[in-house]
């Protein structure tokens, strides 16, 4: 990969390594050589919640397939693409010389956040997906607007539910063990995390900031989230306004990219593979979508006249001869089918690191400031993600077999609400006392010592003191976040499961 001259961002601002809570078994004391953020990534890799992933379909849902992506196999290659672009940066020549002796402990460090950061990225994706994330926004901007019982600050993790924001709070809360502070992981983990780090409602014009378009932050964790943003530089004042204002990580960029580029590529290969459309049809539309895009900008010919198969004519452009990608070994015999799809996704997914890491190199100065405002991904002549991406909203998520699964969700997710609202919100003390038979038992031990003894560090619950609960004591909001905390972290097949118990389906 060819040098590139970096910006002399100090790192030392965003890898501060503070967390909540001074740690009890801290690493790099005593023969515990990690660093702090080598330490975060053994946290994560042994929480339940990792583990509840490998029942969460990545694009298709409810698959009994074994091929199949889940959100944990994806996540897990997300980590290895974010951790290449860790080391395409900090193993640089002119990152070693630009840093000196720093370069090996930033290396450590900026690795593996990447790696945490990645492995945690879908943490917090309900069922069904994106699909389960609008059908929670649509369930409660109805009932909230037939029901004021909130603040309209409150109201927004409802209405604008984001899995994002969800996966924070998981992490920093709800992974309980005694203590209100999850994972008690490094600041600057979370920081890397965040995708939309702001508080408030989103904004989904593309000149407002990246870090804006979906609301990130859940009320409960607002004071977590400052503390965050204190500690790993994450404030930048607005030029226009002079108003002080919130910027994402710098690592969060490449966390993003490294997931785009394995959905991109993977959820390609899924279909490939169970044979929803053959290797050239998907090509085909490939350099088709990509002609057109490129042929809007100014100098689009110029563009694509070095990968053209025919002299002059335009059509003819060819993504195989943009990624290098060889349909024959070195001796001229064909490559099979499943190699074919094999190769292309490697050489697309090289393509794809390279324009990520040059991307990032290139606008680090304005990625420090806070104003560089794209996904990595789309900041290309080629326009190559958005060929991926239109590939496959037209030949995969819009094709029936996902549809209908993903009606399903919207029954099984509507139904769930319902069923724990009408509990939550009854006046008849028997029908309240039925949500904690059902709710498990760490959510509802999180709001009791969250809402009751927040002022406790540390608490073990007995039995008895949940059954003495009633969710009457709760307010309004607190009823919400327990019903809502609960349906969301269920996996695919465990809600569907839920429901047909509550639908009366099955005993």
């Amino acid at each position: 990969m060819e040098e590139k001259k970096l910006y002399n961002i100090d790192w030392e601002q965003y890898l501060q390594p503070k967390r909540k809570r001074q740690s009890g078994t801290q690493a790099t004391v005593g023969w515990d050589s990690r660093n702090q953020f080598e330490s975060d990534f053994g946290r994560v890799v042994f929480c339940p919640a990792i583990r509840r992933m490998h029942d969460k379909t990545q694009v298709i849902p409810l698959t009994s397939g074994d091929t199949i992506l889940t959100r944990l196999t994806h996540s897990m290659q997300v980590m290895s693409v974010a951790e290449s672009l860790a080391h395409y940066y900090t193993r640089s020549d002119a990152f070693i010389k630009l840093y000196g002796k720093k370069t090996y402990s930033y290396d450590a460090s900026i690795s593996a956040i990447l790696r945490t950061a990645a492995l945690l990225h879908d943490i917090g994706n309900p069922p069904f997906g994106h699909f389960g994330e609008i059908t929670i926004q649509n369930y409660f901007k109805k009932y909230l607007e037939d029901h004021h019982i909130i603040t309209e600050r409150q109201a927004l993790d409802f209405t604008q539910f984001d899995g994002n924001a969800l996966g924070l709070r998981i992490v920093s809360m709800l992974q309980y063990t005694g203590t209100l502070d999850g994972l008690n992981l490094a600041y600057p983990t979370l920081g890397a995390y965040l995708k939309y780090p702001n508080k408030g409602e989103a904004k989904n014009n593309k000149k407002d900031y990246v870090g804006d378009h979906k609301h990130g932050i859940f009320y409960t964790e607002e004071a977590l989230f400052d503390e965050i943003v204190r500690c790993c530089n994450m404030k930048k004042v607005n030029e226009e306004t002079g108003e002080e204002e919130v910027k994402r990580h710098p690592l969060s960029f490449l966390v993003e990219a490294a997931d785009s580029i394995c959905y991109g590529t993977m959820d390609m290969e899924d279909g490939y593979n169970i044979q929803w459309y053959g290797f050239d049809d998907m090509v085909n539309f490939i350099n088709k979508c990509i002609v057109k895009k490129v042929l809007e900008k100014d100098d689009g010919e110029a563009l694509l006249l070095p990968y053209l198969t025919k002299d002059g004519d335009l059509q003819s452009f060819s993504v195989e001869k943009l990624i290098d990608f060889d349909r024959e070994w070195e001796d001229g015999t064909p490559k099979d089918k499943r190699r074919l799809i094999l190769d292309f996704r490697v050489k697309m997914i090289g393509y794809l690191t390279k324009l990520a890491y040059e991307n990032f190199v290139d606008n680090l100065e304005d990625i420090d400031k806070g104003v560089y405002s794209n996904e990595l991904l789309k900041d290309d002549n080629y326009e190559v993600f958005k060929a991926l991406s239109d590939f496959a909203f037209h030949k995969i998520i819009s094709r029936r077999a996902i549809q209908e699964v993903e009606l399903t969700g919207n029954s099984v997710i509507n139904g769930l609400l319902d069923i724990l609202m009408s509990y939550a919100f009854s006046e008849d003390r028997k029908f309240r006392s039925k949500i904690k038979a059902v709710i498990s038992k760490s959510r509802m031990e999180v709001t009791l010592h969250e809402n009751q003894f927040e002022a406790v560090p540390y608490k073990k619950f007995e039995e008895e003191d949940l059954w003495k609960f009633d969710v009457e004591q709760l307010d309004n909001y607190s009823k919400l976040r327990l019903i809502v905390d609960f349906v969301a972290s269920m996996t695919d097949k465990y809600s569907v499961e839920l429901y047909q118990k509550f639908a009366g389906m099955r005993m």
